[in-house]
């Protein structure tokens, strides 16, 4: 959010035109998800049924580390998206009100969409329809807030942004953070429990079990995208952090913590395969630490924008 705090962009040329970019960007994952939707759900009853249930004469719901795993993504490119637009937005002349109604709006929308997986899986067949409308609800909102972002943007008409709106913005980082945090938690029982002994099956196998170890690339594709998308967090809950007020050493060390643990918790994945089974304590460990500092911090940041204290110098 600071590089959106000032309301002059036009006359900072790169930074308008890397604004422009994005928005650009941004309209081509709103083209895409349609795309994605598609290929994944489709746009019938029928073919939602089938992908969360199977088979509609023998139902078979599908695995909760799959629904955990769809969350886990999706709450992090969506959460990273309209952040960023948000912040455009809030630059914009447009009137205070309809700035809120876009905001809350698109951004509730959104969870909807990507937690409605839960519903439908808890509450049967009937509900699988709720996929396809907060979809559609949202890409329209979506769409709308892309439309008056853009366009007020490339006019140039912009004005300094209002503490309220900061604040919202930062509330709704937080609690996408808190959702993200959740959605960790879900994926990371779901696959291994909370275990050393399930963290030891998960990558190397059981045979009793009949679990297969993990290969190298199956490993490693879940490392390389890590490596960017945690460290793209962990800087925006870190950037967010003295917003609550934080004094600065205290805000510094938890940062780094959050970067440390979120990496080691990442790499330890390889290192299980590599090391030997003994990496599981430090897997559950960096898991834990991360999860609970990232947990605090967010937590942080939500209470900050509850209380309303105007922090928005730090910004500037």
């Amino acid at each position: 959010m600071r590089f959106f705090i000032s309301s002059d962009i036009k006359k900072n040329k790169p930074l308008y035109y890397a604004v422009l970019l994005f928005l650009l960007f941004a309209l081509l994952f709103w083209l895409a998800s349609w795309l994605h939707f598609y290929s994944k759900y489709g746009f019938s009853k029928e073919s939602l049924i089938r992908y969360f249930f199977v088979d509609p004469e023998f139902p078979e719901r599908i695995s909760l580390a799959q629904i955990s795993e769809d969350l886990h993504v999706g709450l992090f490119l969506h959460g990273i998206v309209l952040i960023t637009l948000f912040s455009l937005l809030n630059i914009t002349v447009i009137g205070t009100r309809t700035k809120l109604l876009l905001i809350t709006s698109t951004g509730l929308l959104a969870l909807l969409y990507l937690f409605s997986d839960f519903l439908i899986i808890f509450t049967g067949t009937g509900a699988v329809f709720l996929k396809l409308f907060f979809f559609v609800a949202y890409q329209f909102a979506f769409l709308i807030t892309w439309l008056f972002t853009t366009l007020f943007v490339f006019k140039g008409n912009s004005t300094p942004p209002k503490p309220f709106t900061l604040r919202l913005l930062t509330f709704i980082f937080g609690i996408f953070s808190l959702l993200f945090i959740l959605s960790n938690f879900i994926n990371f029982h779901s696959k291994m429990g909370f275990g050393v002994e399930g963290i030891k099956n998960y990558f190397l196998g059981n045979p009793e079990l009949y679990i297969k170890p993990k290969s190298f690339q199956g490993i490693y594709k879940v490392f390389y995208p890590h490596l960017v998308s945690m460290a793209v967090y962990s800087l925006i809950v870190s950037h967010l952090l003295p917003f609550t007020g934080m004094r600065r050493r205290k805000s510094l060390l938890l940062s780094i913590t959050i970067f440390i643990f979120s990496f080691l918790d990442n790499l330890s994945n390889l290192l299980l395969l590599y090391v030997g089974s003994g990496v599981a304590y430090v897997k559950l460990f960096s898991f834990w630490t991360f999860q609970i500092t990232a947990l605090f911090a967010s937590g942080l940041i939500v209470l900050a924008s509850l209380r309303g204290k105007d922090y928005a110098s730090l910004y500037l």
